[in-house]
């Protein structure tokens, strides 16, 4: 993940130049920093780590047509949590990069 810090300059910077878009901008990384800082934590490191254990494991077993209905259940639910996760990491990043280049 990027540096996740602004300066005060790029701050300035960005909001000069993007106006009320800007203000949308730093918004929307409010909205998700606690979902981040979450995701940066042990606990969070941790529960990643096992959902991504879980969806390989079901993976292999879906890819080879051999996991049973609850399995493949299973698996579409844990691929939905990691691309919900996914999405707001990477609107996150987006956003926090645009206030960066100021």
């Amino acid at each position: 993940m990027a540096e996740n810090t602004v300066t005060a300059e790029q701050l300035a910077q960005y909001l000069n130049r993007r106006g009320k878009f800007g203000a949308k901008t730093l918004s929307i990384l409010g909205h998700y920093r606690p979902f981040v800082d979450a995701i940066n934590s042990d606990i969070g490191k941790q529960l990643l780590r096992d959902a991504i254990s879980i969806y390989e494991e079901l993976l292999s077993k879906v890819g080879n047509l051999t996991a049973t209905p609850e399995e493949t259940m299973k698996y579409a639910a844990v691929r939905e949590i990691i691309m919900r996760w996914s999405d707001r990491l990477a609107i996150y990043e987006k956003n926090l990069a645009e206030v960066q280049k100021g």
